[in-house]
């Protein structure tokens, strides 16, 4: 099984595809995006989902309190992420720290979802898929 993308259920399309896009710097994936769905992809690839919950089918738009998710993003360079951040006017949570992993912040978007932004100490070794399933 692979992780296919996280969707964030937001109340505010507009404000959060601005923030996702021009704060955050991710790229809209227009064949897999509508005016209620909105997809980006990270440098790295990943990708990240918007679903606005006025017009969502699904059970979680039914949630009445967003930001019991925390979104991670890695970045070359914490700090320099964080001061963009603050200067953007992103609602900081913390400020950067080293901590056992790396270094670390966290911060929410407009809907109150945790963001976090760290980069390891060292790059962790993850075994291959099948080496995995040999246990």
């Amino acid at each position: 099984m692979e992780l296919g993308f996280v969707i964030l259920y937001v109340n505010d399309m507009d404000k959060a595809k601005a923030f996702y896009s021009e704060v955050l710097g991710l790229t809209i994936v227009e064949s897999i995006s509508s005016p209620h769905f909105v997809t980006f992809r990270s440098q790295a690839g990943s990708l990240l989902s918007l679903q606005d919950n006025a017009m969502a089918k699904f059970p979680p738009k039914l949630e009445t309190q967003g930001g019991s998710i925390e979104v991670s993003f890695a970045v070359d360079d914490v700090d320099s992420t964080w001061k963009h951040w603050k200067e953007s006017g992103v609602n900081m949570v913390s400020e950067p720290e080293d901590l056992p992993f790396g270094r670390y912040f966290m911060a929410k978007d407009p809907d109150g979802h945790y963001l976090s932004v760290y980069r390891f100490a060292k790059q962790p070794v993850i075994a291959p898929q099948n080496a995995l399933q040999a246990n």
